[in-house]
């Protein structure tokens, strides 16, 4: 169990005179904490040692309400503090930082606290470093103050107790749970209770654990009751020792010493009706403890009922009388409740807090003295006959009911919503915790509009609204009421569409999707249909929204690998959505998305392993879908194929579909290549080249002249016009070869799209189908269409083995499947280039692994994004291809026309 560890000051870089460091060994009402010399220089430094050595868990920190630093660094040390002689020889490991607020928005009335969960470590020093000081009209000369500091952790040793074994073992394990904090721990409590009050109330804490243990439940009621009423009577003993400090400070001896009496007496008398001694047991096991009998009594002394007479302070009531020091507001509570430092406190006679008792409820805990709505609802009488199954009957009669108002906040729901009470009032976060469904669906239609109205103006930043509005929305997330669910997904819907576009911090809408995401996920893999579509629903739109879409939380939370032991409802959602991102959003090469191929294949092969069978179809469609942009990667992933794989059903039908996609690519590269060759041969034939052709062959295209040729008859064409390139409509996807020295390169399959899929030009302005050049400019260079395609259309290249013309692009892909010495080449695995045999073990001591995302290049073997325009971009850009050949014919004669 981490509790409070006791430390001391050991070194600060400065301290102003009145505010000195040791303040901040103690915590009580009337501590004034630590504040820097004036007009310091930063950072300033606070080195604490600890007690004892102790594992860190949490650590906190209460700030002034103007003197507020803009941020502190924290760092711990596990030396041994015997071996340390001087504090700056100590070695720090760095913990993190806290940034505080400028406290504008409270008009510097309020402290903040700053409670943070540090990263689990063995420490016996802290430090805290504290930066430059938030500028405002109090905080003339540049200060930075610390009121207070908390350390909570597990202390290595472990604790001795006096009790039998079996007692010490079940206690030792509950201080031992990493689970439990004690609220009395917490600094919230340290300073505003009575430092005597406080120390009674821990020993109590101890012997309700003890009583629990050994069965006393009894004697563990009333210690819970008397450790509530004790506490509020710790805070307005606070209160008056703060008056008491105050009256001291003005020279008001008189009034200090009505304080004083005032303050003995009201500690005597809380004491003996509270019957403290006994309910402590120092004299051993008190049988009174444990009798039930004076449950009656004993719910009716209170330490603060009325009829326990205080002498009251005359001069206080007085106007003359100046009021107590005005301390700072607790950050746990919002302007309409006061912080126990606020304000003067009543005197006179104390208020009643609790004076109700019933022996119908004597086995309640409690704080259950009042009862829930649930049961004033069960306890009213209704018709039965009229129309009970309808919503509006229901309605009707809730509107009809007299404790229809929502449920007061607790002290522990107050500390847990501090921060949307502080932001959109008491009132709408009371409908969120209300029993009562109509409440909650009005409290969010509230928080609806305030989402919708908020503008710049307000008190509030948009960062803290929408933090204060995540906080609502995921408690009403868990409701079991579907119009409350439902309500909470449409809020939530409009909070990132609408509300953070423009207003909200990337790191704050990253918080927000991690507290929503893992509730939604959870309700995704629901039985009721309605509720996991919604959630379904909720996730995507969420996916969709462009802030939330460049932080890649969403895809790469949901393209995490499934285990066999996921509940098929839930993998099967979660897969289904990862195969809706890739429609909605395609597949990236952002390693950082989620979406990358790799993942993706990953994801789908876990997929196909999961024992339900909706699962593994979804799989199996990721798996294709992915196949279609890169087979290699794919294929590397599962099983080789052969007939002991597909002996496997779900192996053979994604083979099958692999198989498909395969045969299509090869028709739709054959037909590309048929479109070329047949607009060769539809012309005249001696047209085919500029220049006489030494092989020409009956056929006029396979026998043509040699790629060896094509360098020297370049330069033989005329001056040409400079003009500028046009977008290319097939050649985004294409790449090219070398000719000259005999090696190739190859593109990923992935990379080959079809001329034909893309629309005819109009007759009046024809184009290369390729290159995308208009007629008349290809005319001045070329005789004819089929003579730009033989010698000058930097998209296309001549093979080396058989003279045909082919896209660059699929040049691997022709000398492997087409040529007429395809037997003479492989394709390498690694880099999908196409390899002479006899130079395939040269090739693979030397050869580089393709990129993910990339095609290679065949001719100057370099990597291609693949995108689109890719391959036109990399042949005829601005830094076209070093080993395109026609593409510095074209240059030259650019120049000579310059």
């Amino acid at each position: 169990m981490p509790k409070k560890i006791q430390f001391s000051v050991i070194y600060a870089t400065g301290e102003d005179p009145k505010y000195k460091a040791v303040e901040l060994n103690t915590h009580g009402p009337t501590v004034k904490g630590w504040q820097s010399p004036k007009n310091c220089d930063y950072p300033q430094e606070i080195t604490l040692q600890l007690e004892k050595q102790c594992i860190l868990t949490k650590i906190q920190v209460l700030a002034h309400q103007y003197l507020i630093p803009s941020k502190i660094e924290l760092f711990a040390s596990n030396q041994d503090t015997n071996t340390v002689e001087d504090v700056m020889n100590i070695n720090w490991d760095y913990l993190g930082y806290i940034t505080l607020s400028d406290n504008q928005s409270t008009g510097f009335k309020s402290r903040e606290l700053k409670s943070v969960n540090v990263p689990t470590c063995v420490a016996s020093f802290l430090k805290l470093k504290l930066g430059n000081n938030h500028t405002n009209a109090y905080n003339i000369n540049n200060q930075v103050s610390l009121i207070a500091i908390n350390i909570l952790g597990n202390e290595l040793e472990s604790r001795k107790l006096s009790h039998t074994d079996s007692v010490t073992e079940r206690l030792s394990s509950l201080m031992n749970d990493p689970e439990y904090v004690s609220c009395y721990d917490d600094l919230a409590f340290e300073m505003y209770v009575d430092t005597e009050v406080a120390k009674i109330i821990r020993e109590m804490e101890l012997k309700k654990h003890l009583a629990v243990i050994n069965e006393r439940f009894e004697y563990a009621r009333k210690l819970k009751q008397a450790m509530e009423s004790l506490r509020t009577a710790g805070e307005r003993l606070g209160k008056y020792e703060l008056e008491k400090r105050h009256a001291i400070e003005m020279e008001d001896y008189e009034r200090a010493r009505h304080k004083k009496i005032q303050m003995e007496e009201f500690r005597i008398e809380v004491y003996k009706q509270l019957c403290i001694e006994q309910l402590l047991e120092t004299d051993g096991v008190c049988s009174k403890n444990d009798d039930c009998a004076d449950e009656i009594d004993g719910s009716r002394k209170n330490p603060l009922s009325p009829t326990l007479r205080v002498p009251a302070d005359k001069r206080a009531n007085s106007p003359n009388t100046p009021h107590i020091y005005q301390g700072p507001v607790s950050p746990l509570h919002n302007a309409r409740h006061q912080s126990p430092k606020t304000g003067s406190p009543s005197i006179g006679s104390p208020t009643n807090i609790q004076t109700r008792g019933s022996l119908r409820r004597r086995n309640k805990s409690a704080g259950a003295i009042t009862k829930s709505s649930y049961e004033q609802y069960e306890d009213k009488p209704l018709p039965t006959l009229r129309h009970s199954q309808t919503n509006e009957f229901l309605r009707e009669c809730q509107m009809e009911y007299d404790c229809k108002s929502s449920s007061k906040l607790t002290e522990r729901e107050k500390k847990q919503a501090a921060l949307p009470i502080l932001v959109f009032g008491n009132d709408l976060v009371e409908k969120f915790y209300s029993k009562q469904y109509l409440d909650k669906e009005e409290g969010l239609n509230m928080l609806k509009e305030e989402l919708l109205t908020y503008n710049n103006t307000r008190m509030h930043t948009a960062n803290k609204t929408g933090r204060a509005a995540i906080f609502l929305l995921h408690r009403a997330l868990r409701d079991k009421v579907f119009s409350v669910y439902n309500l909470a997904n449409e809020v939530i819907r409009l909070y990132f569409v609408q509300f953070v576009p423009g207003r909200v911090s990337p790191a704050e809408t990253a918080r927000s999707v991690d507290k929503l995401l893992p509730e939604l996920l959870t309700k995704s893999g629901d039985t009721s249909t309605r509720i996991h579509h919604m959630a379904v629903h909720t996730i995507l739109t969420m996916a969709d929204c462009k802030n939330v879409r460049e932080l890649h939380i969403i895809p790469t939370h949901l393209s995490r690998n499934l285990n066999s032991s996921t509940h098929p409802r839930l993998a099967l959602s979660r897969a289904e959505m990862v195969e809706q991102l890739i429609i909605n959003h395609g597949i990236s090469t952002d390693k950082q998305s989620g979406l990358t191929c790799r993942t993706l294949s990953e994801f789908g092969l876990s997929g196909l392993h999961h024992p339900a069978e909706a699962v593994r179809k979804v799989a199996e469609r990721i798996l294709v879908l992915v196949y279609k942009v890169n087979p290699r990667l794919v294929r590397k992933q599962l099983p080789p194929d052969d007939d002991i794989t597909r002996r496997n059903l779900l192996y053979r039908q994604l083979f099958h579909e692999f198989d498909k996609i395969d045969m299509q690519r090869k028709k739709d590269m054959l037909e590309r290549n048929r479109l070329i060759q047949q607009c060769s041969l539809n012309s005249n034939p001696d047209c085919l080249s500029p220049e006489p052709v030494p092989h020409e062959h009956k056929n006029g295209i396979n026998k043509s002249v040699s790629s060896t040729d094509v360098p020297n008859s370049e330069n033989i064409n005329g001056q040409s016009q400079n003009y500028s390139l046009s977008k290319s409509v097939s050649g985004g996807n294409i790449a090219h070869t070398d000719g000259t020295n005999g090696k190739q390169s190859t593109s990923s399959a992935s990379g080959i799209s079809s001329p034909s899929n893309n629309s005819p030009p109009e007759e009046e302005d024809k184009h290369c189908i390729f290159c995308h050049q208009p007629e008349s400019i290809i005319f001045v260079t070329s005789k004819s269409m089929n003579s730009h395609y033989w010698r000058s259309c930097p998209m296309l290249v001549r093979c080396g083995e058989c003279s045909q013309v082919v896209e660059v692009a699929s040049l691997s892909e022709h000398l492997v499947m087409e040529c007429e010495r395809k037997e003479h080449y492989i394709q390498c695995s690694q880099c999908t280039e196409a390899v002479r045999i006899n130079n395939y073990e040269q090739h693979a001591t030397e050869c580089i692994e393709l990129t993910e995302g990339c095609n290679r290049c065949p001719l100057c073997h370099d990597n291609i994004e693949d995108e689109e325009n890719s391959w036109k971009k990399h042949l005829m850009g601005e830094k076209p291809c070093s080993k395109n050949t026609r593409i510095k014919h074209t240059h030259k004669q650019v120049t000579i026309q310059i």
